[in-house]
């Protein structure tokens, strides 16, 4: 069942409604759908070298984000904004997240190398790096309609400026040189979850915006790329029935506008804070990446000649 944190609901013949709710995340392994995840191959696979480069982990957060919700003569907005996406915290994850996969990926007998490790190789000295957005302090992204992430990696030198090809296609040349294989694991969350509701009846509309404080897996891709440049993309989907913290905070109603145009012609708009429970927010965060560490070796075990 959906634990919903805030309600702004407007109905053509009134009505605003809020209710509360939190939960303690479970302190349990993430477990991945399989359904939700296809493994791409163009030009080879993960099994060409048993040598690899992890340069960098990127974790992208939502950070504030807008809906909207129609029906008839009702009309609702609702805006929110995420308090609590501290830098260190950010890059910290990401730094774990990285290392995990390293610590994971030579437990199983390969070879990797890491920033530290190739930082002076020209490929990287020469290499831009995203501009930090001055609210936030790391580098923002759009998506998926009208939200905005924070992208955070384990440390500002590794805020790679990445080409549309993806954030491994620039190290192609060095992986040739090498013979390895590069990794870059990119993940993205959700929170909270804003969504718009709508309903009607016998001369009465009604729409709302309805916002959850759980943090879900909205997506990630495993970039690879060998020696002979081809690559190796791992998509996961949305894993929206399995959410990666069942609440990562508290959500707070900060102002309510109301307009009422005509008799059955409304609209009302508000702006909520999410603020983040950072035990909570940082469990979520790491028991989906380790997940996905896990899967990582996997999927190179299974291609290994």
């Amino acid at each position: 069942m959906r634990k919903l944190a805030l309600t702004l609901v407007i109905s053509v013949i009134g009505g605003y409604a809020i209710t509360a709710r939190a939960q303690t995340p479970a302190a349990k392994p993430f477990e991945l759908n399989m359904d939700r995840i296809k493994v791409s191959n163009f030009g080879g696979d993960l099994g060409l070298s048993k040598t690899f480069l992890i340069p960098t982990v990127n974790l992208i957060v939502s950070a504030k984000g807008s809906v909207w919700s129609q029906k008839g003569g009702a009309q609702a907005h609702g805006k929110f904004f995420v308090d609590g996406l501290d830098k260190s915290m950010l890059q910290d994850l990401a730094g774990k997240i990285q290392d995990d996969l390293v610590t994971r990926m030579r437990a199983a007998h390969y070879t990797v190398l890491t920033f530290d490790d190739v930082k002076n190789e020209p490929a990287f000295t020469g290499r831009s790096l995203n501009k930090p957005d001055a609210k936030w302090g790391l580098p923002t992204k759009g998506g998926f309609g009208t939200l905005t992430f924070v992208v955070a990696s384990p440390s500002d030198a590794q805020a790679f400026d990445n080409p549309i090809q993806g954030p491994v296609w620039w190290m192609r040349d060095m992986a040739k040189e090498k013979q390895l294989i590069a990794i870059v694991p990119e993940i993205t969350f959700t929170v909270p979850q804003m969504f718009g509701e709508s309903s009607s009846g016998y001369k009465r509309d009604s729409a709302g915006i309805a916002t959850d404080p759980s943090m879900v897996l909205e997506s990630a891709m495993v970039w690879a790329i060998n020696a002979k440049a081809g690559s190796t993309n791992v998509q996961i989907q949305k894993h929206g029935k399995r959410p990666a913290a069942e609440s990562a905070g508290t959500i707070k109603r900060l102002s309510e506008d109301k307009t009422e145009f005509s008799s059955d012609w409304k609209r009302t708009s508000g702006d909520f804070l999410m603020t983040l429970d950072r035990p909570a927010f940082s469990e979520g965060v790491l028991r989906v990446g380790y997940a996905i560490n896990a899967l990582i070796v996997s999927e190179v075990g299974k291609k290994q000649k």
